[in-house]
């Protein structure tokens, strides 16, 4: 049904999406954007766990966040494949940014409750949910085949160091004016990236457009290419288990920076910022050549950050816990970022948005679902035995997709 093709080969094009100035100002744009979603996310979490003092809160406002990535991630996937991606971008931002001004006005009126936060971050889920595949099928549609392993890693360069200065920033923020503005700032961010989208024009896809079908008939056609392409399947599985037990487990953090290191709001953005450090070094790694990326390497890095997210749940060191998530940024985002690369690069664009759905269905559907599993274990069996349970099974079911996947002897 769905022909592999070889990339053409463009002799004109430089490798570098840099070179490429539609891309150069997404990529502007979309910075200014990811570093306020990184204050959203850290004082998200920070304000859960105050009007709570729950796990289980802490968790389940955290899932809300990804949960429609979960729900109606294959179905935003179509919808990325049938409407203009640009204009989709351009109208989820614009909701977003009056979501955003809607929390920021309750919280600063203090007439914030913990189930209003939750339904709040659910409608915020939605609008990224059905954001994800169409941002991640703008950037092919922004360079041509020889810069698109380039852009995928520029573009996971700039996620990861907003990873990094973002919850800096919200913590500075928190600290000196509180959520609210955190809140605004984020929905002000938006516009960074509506402005960049309203300068740029896409590539056509250059191949032909099949002729359309009823969505539920295109969902069925992305889940069978899905299924019947191998080393996507591998990928998609690799990419489920770094995100539900790996960043799963990582979604308790507001609860270790203020239980058990007793830091407070400075020592989440702190241990934030170090994951987003770490994620950085593998984004500039991939970013210089990826020719090194494979299956194998993606799985080992999944082996090493399940014994890493074990260390983490049996630590109470704060200095320790700073180095460890800095090496689970490295592990999970070469995890997340690798899959993501080897994906684009497989993929045929009739297809793209669906694949790309059910990618972003994983790893950010995936973390929903992993932050609710350790809330709610760390609410029965206390914080430390849930995350080390959670490493236990990542490098459990790791070390099973290996064997599993292996080639059977001559």
């Amino acid at each position: 049904m769905f022909a592999r093709r070889s990339p053409p080969a463009i002799a004109h094009d430089t490798r570098s999406a840099l070179a490429n100035r539609a891309y150069l100002l997404y990529l502007v744009g979309n910075s200014v954007s990811l570093h306020g979603l990184w204050i959203y996310r850290v004082a998200l979490g920070w304000h859960a766990w105050m009007l709570s003092g729950s796990e289980l809160w802490v968790g389940i406002v955290a899932a809300t966040q990804f949960a429609p990535a979960v729900v109606f991630g294959p179905v935003f996937g179509v919808l990325a494949d049938r409407f203009d991606r640009r204009a989709a971008s351009i109208l989820i931002n614009s909701v977003s940014i009056l979501n955003m001004f809607v929390l920021g006005l309750q919280a600063a009126l203090g007439v914030m409750d913990v189930r209003v936060l939750a339904l709040l971050a659910l409608m915020q889920g939605v609008l990224d949910g059905a954001h994800a595949p169409v941002r991640m099928s703008l950037v092919p549609n922004l360079v041509s085949r020889a810069q698109l392993e380039s852009a995928i890693a520029l573009t996971s360069v700039s996620f990861n160091l907003s990873r990094f200065v973002g919850p800096a920033l919200a913590g500075l923020i928190i600290a000196a004016s509180g959520v609210a503005t955190a809140y605004i700032v984020n929905g002000v961010s938006y516009l960074a990236l509506i402005a960049a989208l309203l300068l740029v024009r896409l590539r056509p896809s250059g191949t032909a457009t099949a002729p359309r079908k009823h969505p539920w008939d295109e969902l069925k056609d992305g889940a069978r290419y899905v299924a019947g392409h191998r080393t996507i399947r591998g990928l998609l599985m690799v990419a489920a288990l770094g995100s539900v037990f790996g960043r799963g487990a990582l979604e308790m953090l507001p609860a270790f920076a203020d239980d058990v290191f007793a830091r407070g709001a400075s020592g989440l953005a702190a241990l934030t910022s170090a994951i987003g450090a770490g994620a950085v070094v593998t984004g500039l790694l991939l970013a210089r050549s990826p020719a090194w990326l494979g299956v194998g390497t993606i799985r080992a890095s999944l082996l090493l950050a399940g014994l890493l997210v074990i260390a983490f749940g049996a630590n109470e060191s704060f200095a320790a816990a700073l180095g460890l998530v800095a090496l689970l940024g490295v592990t999970l985002s070469l995890c997340g970022v690798g899959s993501q690369i080897l994906i684009q690069t497989l993929v045929d664009d009739d297809v793209r948005g669906r694949v790309s759905s059910f990618w972003g269905m994983i790893a950010f559907g995936g973390t929903s679902l992993g932050s609710l599993i350790a809330g709610t274990a760390a609410h029965f069996t206390g914080l430390h035995p849930a995350v080390i349970g959670m490493g236990a099974v990542c490098l459990g079911l790791t070390l099973y997709s290996a064997v599993r996947q292996r080639p059977p002897p001559p």
